[in-house]
């Protein structure tokens, strides 16, 4: 090896094979160990994998063969797991370039929340550590989002949480610095756990092409921001509402980064009226949610369902507001 690189291993399921998904910038296609040798040479596959295997355990590895430096960090998660491995291989009298950046992170589908884990918010957000959580409300980042070409595909895999689910591909972030950064983001599905596991690879070789926000984008949020409503993107297969367009009105502007309690009546009705305009696109579906935030009494919400695209896509708008708003 003439030179040295970085490569990234996903460990993102315990049951299943680490594989290969990038090679410096390269992303690379889920390579599974038997494949290593078409990216490396043959005596290193086994070497690689196995500090891979104990990296997975959470041991860092530094060794020397035959010449070569191996270099193996685990990238952790919220929950204390190891979501991936970055590995080092290059001449042992060579220096080692900087660690590329990569953080892990974590959705619940039971609670609809995310769990980001250590620097995460400093990588994808830019964030001041002051202002960093651990736990967000999936608008948090779906509203940074300036490019996600593959949305319709993940959300697929994130509905259906099946074993094998696995989605990966390049988006855009916007920072709290207003910087638009380019990823790549692996995700798979860990229906045992009703989770979505996955990394954020930075790639600022990249950030030169990563997209301003999408025309139709920004109207829809200028138009959301002045109706005096709440406008939320949802996914009508799951009721997830995955970005606010248009911030809630007190006293349910903590639904922008808080996810309340819905009654679980209503919370039934807002599923069947999300099932209901998928069936019929360009239908809408008006109901009352009853919602309750961390410390607070019922509020009355009112509800309205629509769709923004085709039943292909199942995407909608939720409007909410009280009926002191209107």
């Amino acid at each position: 090896m003439s030179a040295g690189r970085w490569l990234l291993v996903e460990t993102l399921t315990e049951d299943l094979t680490p594989t290969l998904v990038a090679v410096e910038t390269a992303a690379r296609q889920w390579i599974p160990p038997q494949r290593w040798h078409r990216v490396l040479d043959r005596a290193e596959v086994a070497p690689v994998l196995d500090a891979v295997r104990r990296a997975r355990a959470g041991v860092a590895e530094r060794t020397v063969v035959d010449g070569m430096l191996l270099l193996a960090e685990p990238v952790r998660c919220a929950f204390g797991g190891v979501h991936g491995v970055q590995v080092w291989l290059g001449p042992a009298d060579a220096p080692v370039r900087a660690r590329r950046r990569v953080a892990a992170w974590d959705w619940a589908a039971d609670t609809e929340l995310a769990h980001h884990g250590p620097g995460l918010e400093e990588l994808v957000f830019a964030r001041d550590p002051e202002l960093v959580r651990v736990v967000r409300t999936p608008p948090d980042a779906f509203g940074r989002m300036v490019r996600f070409d593959g949305r319709l595909d993940y959300f697929a895999m994130v509905t259906a949480l099946e074993p094998g689910g696995h989605w990966q591909g390049q988006v855009d972030m916007a920072g709290d610095d207003e910087t638009v950064r380019r990823f790549q983001m692996i995700t798979r599905a860990r229906p045992t756990l009703t989770r979505v596991s996955a990394l954020m690879h930075a790639i600022p070789e990249l950030d030169a092409d990563a997209a301003t926000i999408d025309p139709d984008v920004l109207m829809l949020r200028a138009v959301s921001q002045r109706t005096g409503v709440g406008v939320g993107l949802i996914l009508l297969s799951n009721a997830v509402i995955y970005e606010w367009a248009g911030d809630p009105p007190p006293p349910l502007d903590r639904w922008a980064v808080e996810r309340p309690t819905i009654a679980p009546a209503d919370h039934t009705a807002l599923r069947a009226a999300c099932a209901a305009v998928a069936a019929q696109p360009g239908t809408t579906r008006r109901l009352t949610l009853r919602v309750r935030f961390a410390g607070t009494d019922w509020i009355e919400a009112q509800a309205e369902v629509v769709t923004i695209t085709t039943d292909a896509t199942g995407h909608g708008l939720l409007r909410v507001w009280t009926s002191s708003d209107r």
